[in-house]
């Protein structure tokens, strides 16, 4: 006889999957390492991670090897040996995919979203409400913070949500600073959200150089890299007496200028001014970027070429460009950096 299995029958619930549906619909519970499961007591499939679940740190441990099994232990013949480690404990500041299951958006479709951050791109006040325009999945009672609007009226502290829907919220409030269009900055987190970065439309920082640029320049760049206004200082700008050079020289297009203590007076990317060379040096005169540091030296690209070397000099000639930034406290590149976090730039001051 044939092992074939005939059809279900058309319409049935098996046949039509509504059977598999209703399992997995069924309240159930969750497994030893915190995975959901069906009525059936099996690991409920995950449309988003598939049939093996996000793995929780609830079986994760720190540490290093704990066990070490010999050549031809047990079963393992031919084996050469292995060496047994714990899972490595996940941190949700830099392994993305635990970050959104710990922001509760597990067991997609049957996810619980986490409620959180949302962008606030307008809002207006009449002098009795405040709506603000944002895609959210914020719910009336919801109490809110918000900031970062440039209307410093709308931005309020322990908000509670009058009424929302899935392109805006509204909250009981007198302010009435007009209609504010164009918001790069808004954003309204629910006070009991997970963590600062729960919710669509807020993302990790991946800190960008503003070495060299201006201030405003910086300040704009910092923003747009999704830091808050509010969190930005600008530092007392730094001492900018001009320095001895004492020697310079070329090779090609590279220009190097020797003076005592330049390379931390100067950083690589900062801008200079370089003046007061004479001949045969005045080529090298003018604003550039400084490319690479020594202790005593910074290098930089002229737009001539050509050997030159001069020692024996005593020239007040290099200077910071003045409000132009020389460092930041938040080092360039730095990844997962909360859209809540602080961040401080110095710029130079006229130099004198």
């Amino acid at each position: 006889m044939s092992s074939y299995n005939s059809p279900l029958p058309v319409g049935s619930p098996e046949g039509t999957g509504a059977y598999a549906i209703a399992i997995g619909d069924t309240a159930a519970g969750t497994n030893n390492v915190g995975n959901r499961t069906d009525s059936a007591g099996n690991v409920a499939p995950d449309f988003v991670w598939g049939s093996f679940p996000m793995q929780p740190n609830d079986e994760r441990t720190d540490g290093t090897a704990v066990v070490a099994v010999a050549n031809n232990y047990a079963q393992n013949y031919n084996w050469s040996g292995y060496t047994t480690y714990p899972s490595a404990r996940l941190t949700a500041s830099t392994a993305n995919n635990h970050t959104v299951a710990e922001a509760e958006w597990n067991n997609y479709p049957a996810f619980t979203p986490g409620v959180g951050n949302f962008m606030v791109t307008a809002a207006s006040g009449n002098g009795t409400t405040v709506t603000y325009t944002s895609q959210n999945k914020l719910a009336k009672n919801d109490v809110v913070n918000i900031t970062g609007l440039t209307a410093s009226a709308y931005n309020l502290s322990s908000a509670t949500v009058a009424t929302a829907d899935a392109l805006k919220f509204t909250v009981t409030n007198a302010s009435n600073a007009g209609e504010i269009t164009g918001q790069w900055y808004g954003k309204v987190e629910a006070t009991n959200a997970l963590t600062a970065y729960d919710g669509a439309g807020i993302t990790f920082i991946n800190v960008p150089s503003v070495i060299g640029e201006t201030t405003a320049l910086a300040l704009d760049e910092l923003k747009d890299a999704g830091y808050e206004a509010a969190n930005i200082t600008t530092a007392t700008a730094a001492t900018n007496a001009a320095s001895t050079i004492t020697a310079v020289s070329r090779t090609g297009t590279t220009a190097t200028i020797t003076s005592t203590g330049a390379g931390a007076k100067y950083p690589v990317g900062t801008k200079i001014t370089v003046a007061s060379l004479a001949a045969p040096d005045t080529a090298l005169n003018g604003t550039f970027t400084v490319t690479a540091v020594a202790t005593d030296t910074v290098s930089y690209t002229t737009t001539t070429t050509g050997a030159l070397s001069t020692g024996s000099l005593s020239v007040a000639g290099l200077t910071g460009v003045a409000g132009t930034i020389k460092s930041q406290t938040v080092a360039a590149g730095t990844a997962s950096v909360l859209s809540t976090a602080t961040i401080s730039i110095t710029p130079y001051a006229t130099a004198s």
